[in-house]
């Protein structure tokens, strides 16, 4: 009787407890996403000696990875994903480069290891910000804003 009432009142509590876990906030999760696959794809350039791109549609907040050397990227998508609803790409700063993007921003990775310089401002509907910094030399990626606490 006594493991009946436990795992009832186990049933019970334990989904109550999962939102008192401390969790990531929601734009360090995201951008932690995004520099995981900036840092994929400059790997992958490196690799297998061809050029990746990574792409961010900044209105509707999916990305994902191509090979340069693809006659139509749309087939050959590879490491999709997409920003949860309450997130927002708010600002993207191409340093250097004067291209212009309508809703699709670029970032290439070469083989011989530099990339497109990019800092991406990630907002959430809270009005937390993350920046996803990627460094033109050596396409190391970093975070940056105010540190989650824990």
């Amino acid at each position: 009787m006594v493991l009946i009432v436990l795992g009832i009142s186990a049933a019970v509590a334990f989904p109550k407890l999962d939102g008192l876990l401390l969790r990531e906030p929601e734009p360090w999760r995201s951008g932690r996403k995004l520099m995981r696959l900036a840092e994929h794809a400059h790997e992958l350039a490196i690799a297998t000696e061809s050029a990746f791109v990574l792409h961010i549609n900044v209105e509707t907040g999916q990305y994902w990875v191509t090979g340069k050397q693809v006659d139509n990227a749309a087939d050959q998508r590879s490491l999709e994903g997409q920003l949860p609803e309450e997130v927002t790409i708010t600002d993207v700063d191409l340093p250097g480069d004067d291209r212009t993007f309508e809703h699709v921003m670029t970032i290439e990775f070469s083989p011989e290891g530099w990339c497109d310089p990019a800092v991406v401002t990630i907002t959430s509907s809270d009005g937390q910000i993350v920046k996803l910094v990627i460094d033109e030399w050596f396409g190391g990626v970093d975070l940056i804003g105010d540190r989650p606490a824990g």
